[in-house]
């Protein structure tokens, strides 16, 4: 597996092209997908990348601001929580609020099911429901090797939980009972910010002690 880390966008969020390196095919798949769209189009060009879905981690506007263009320019399918719904109808209030773009709805094509694990090649991507920054924020352990947190744990710190939806007393469970539970050595890659490690987190972040 390879990922590359694309920031964009003036809240600085986090995409990921992840693709299977090891297959002639090349299968990859985007995460949060919030800007640069030329710069990921070369990759995906550069690269012979086959994409097949999108993932998003939730559905605030930073992460879903792409999500059409790349679902209508690839012909490929969204695929989010089902809690996500309440996000997605306050879009255009969000767009407008956060000086976005709206360039229309975003619609959820398949729903993930949690610890129902989804193959593409030789990758291998494990869901894990953790609300608390949004009603149905996922994280996605790939490989058991590297955990894309959206906007749930970050380096040293958690999500806010003042948005819609949002729950302070869930996101320190979500963590604590599902993500503080993975191996030291699993790599962190959140929605917004620097990488970390799993133990870092566990001794160090002061949300989480």
């Amino acid at each position: 597996m390879k990922f590359y880390t694309i920031t964009a966008g003036p809240f600085e969020v986090n995409t990921y092209l992840v693709f299977d390196d090891k297959n002639n095919s090349k299968e990859g798949f985007l995460i949060d997908p919030g800007g640069q769209e030329k710069r990921i189009d070369k990759m995906i060009k550069d690269d012979n990348i086959d994409l097949k879905f999108i993932l998003n981690t939730h559905c605030h506007i930073d992460h879903v601001a792409l999500d059409n263009y790349f679902k209508e320019k690839y012909g490929i399918k969204i695929i989010a929580s089902k809690e996500e719904e309440p996000i997605l109808k306050n879009l255009k209030e969000q767009a407008e609020y956060l000086g976005f773009d709206y360039t229309g709805d975003v619609v959820i094509d398949e729903y993930l099911k949690e610890n129902t694990s989804i193959s593409l090649g030789e990758i291998n991507i494990l869901p894990i429901f953790t609300p608390g920054h949004s009603p149905g924020s996922m994280s996605f352990l790939v490989d058991e090797k590297y955990l894309f947190s959206g906007d749930t744990l970050f380096k040293n710190t958690i999500g806010r939980t003042d948005f819609l939806g949002g729950s302070s007393d869930k996101i320190i469970n979500s963590i604590k009972s599902k993500l503080l539970i993975l191996d030291d050595d699993v790599s962190v890659l959140p929605g917004h910010g620097e990488a970390t490690v799993i133990e870092n987190e566990r001794k160090y972040n002061a949300y989480l002690i």
